[in-house]
């Protein structure tokens, strides 16, 4: 290999690497989060009525949709993600629906959970 050929390579690699690293830094949740983020609230959606069926239909329940709703869409990042287990909403959520009753209580305090977000 010639010192001139080997020396554009390394300059052509080293730039593809840059633009790599560039897109999956700050480019990538833009790309694939976002529109994944769309997807999962239309499946929430969708299935809510077949995966809440054990909640008590009651205008708090219809709340509680729109809350989830908005939680999922104030997501922003994949960082977030990863870490909802230990979050304080989605621990107070799984209390809340355990009795399978939806109070305004519940309600209030899962508001003030997502404004603290």
């Amino acid at each position: 290999m010639k010192k001139g050929c080997f020396i554009k390579s390394v300059a052509i690699i080293t730039i593809l690497i840059a633009a790599l690293i560039y897109i999956i830094e700050y480019k990538l949740e833009d790309w694939f989060f976002e529109p994944g983020k769309k997807l999962v609230v239309e499946g929430v959606l969708n299935n809510w009525d077949k995966e809440a069926n054990f909640i008590k239909d009651s205008p708090q329940k219809d709340s509680l949709k729109l809350i989830v709703k908005e939680y999922i869409e104030n997501i922003k990042s994949v960082k977030e993600v990863v870490n909802l287990e230990e979050e304080n909403f989605f621990k107070f959520f799984k209390i809340a629906i355990e009795d399978s009753i939806i109070t305004d209580y519940e309600l209030s305090q899962l508001t003030l959970l997502l404004k603290e977000k």
